[in-house]
């Protein structure tokens, strides 16, 4: 992994693998951003496309500006780096504390499939195609979602993708979590959603009804019959993979389930799906040929993710270290030497 100050703004970008043919990942905004808190973003990309079978590499920006800034900063680093983004070798999208507006001067040059940014009841076609993918992951592991009951940690646009999905396989939504608060009981995917699209991580509250949503870190009870994590990195720690015993976990997010977690998990003997590989639909789409429609689009991401949980199925290992070697495998066929860690937080 490679890390270069930027020379007209204060800030960094990080490349995974050398020689790729395209470098993909998000543009973040903060005055106190480190390249070392952006190293597992970068590294759950890179096995993205691994998984995929693409020649191509995570990679971050870190523009080390207030918000006040912004819009100089990322004027700047479209001058610094004009070459790369306007040949289309690095892509980047909005990330921390920025919008589609203020990274409007880089993001003009984008040469990716722009059909995962189209607004799908007010979430993107990417974060639906999570949706797909982590349901279908969710699916293979506990033999179909009808008549489930699943909780959702992380509950952003992602997580609604979720939801959404689980719900029209049969699922019952019975527990959601955001930084704010746990809500439980038999949640209609559309009040779920008319809540967390007015309000966003308070909408556990108005889930809740009369009553106060519980503690945050109670998602992790042991009552379900799966449980999505996704809200940030190591999202999952050891006390919460304690919690959840042997209740199957979907990561959705880059390296939502620390190392510690994992152990614990694989312990117990708990199957675990792999965030690279529940949301491989978006880098499917990225270069897709313009004539596939959301529908196609969909379908690829579901036969993806069940190829890849099937030939992982079984294990000794369970199915993340099963995904990761396979995604390795992959890796030595046109790297000299593989990347150091995995996507674990």
């Amino acid at each position: 992994m490679e890390t270069r100050q930027l020379e007209s703004t204060p800030g960094f970008v990080i490349y995974d693998l050398p020689d790729a043919q395209h470098y993909v990942g998000e543009t973040r905004l903060g005055a106190r951003l480190i390249p070392g808190n952006a190293t597992m973003l970068v590294r759950h990309l890179t096995y993205v496309f691994a998984t995929v079978e693409q020649q191509r590499s995570g990679a971050s920006i870190g523009l080390k500006s207030d918000p006040a800034d912004a819009a100089a900063a990322v004027e700047a680093l479209a001058s610094e780096l004009g070459d790369d983004i306007t040949s289309g070798r690095l892509s980047t999208s909005p990330g921390l504390r920025l919008d589609r507006e203020l990274l409007a001067p880089v993001l003009t040059h984008d040469q990716r499939n722009q059909i995962g940014n189209d607004d799908r009841d007010g979430i993107s076609f990417n974060d639906e195609l999570i949706g797909v993918g982590a349901a279908t992951a969710a699916s293979a592991l506990v033999g179909g979602l009808d008549g489930k009951r699943i909780a959702i940690e992380g509950m952003g646009a992602a997580g609604l993708g979720i939801a959404r999905e689980a719900a029209a396989a049969g699922a019952t939504i019975a527990r959601v979590a955001t930084a704010k608060g746990c809500a439980n009981g038999e949640i209609d995917p559309v009040a779920l959603a008319e809540a967390w699209l007015a309000d966003g991580d308070m909408s556990v509250a108005t889930l809740s009804g009369d009553g106060e949503p519980q503690k945050p870190w109670t998602v992790w009870k042991a009552d379900m019959d799966v449980l999505f994590c996704g809200s940030k990195p190591a999202a999952m720690s050891g006390d919460g993979a304690s919690m959840a015993g042997a209740t199957p976990v979907v990561a959705f997010s880059a390296a939502a389930v620390s190392s510690k977690a994992l152990a614990v998990l694989r312990a117990a003997g708990t199957p675990v799906a792999a965030d690279f590989v529940a949301a491989v639909g978006p880098a499917l789409g990225w270069w897709a040929d313009p004539q596939l429609t959301h529908n196609d689009l969909r379908m690829a991401t579901a036969d993806t993710v069940n190829a890849v949980m099937s030939e992982t199925a079984g294990h000794a290992d369970g199915p993340f270290m099963a995904a990761c070697y396979r995604a390795e495998a992959f890796l030595r066929t046109w790297q000299d030497t593989l990347p150091f860690g995995r996507p674990l937080g």
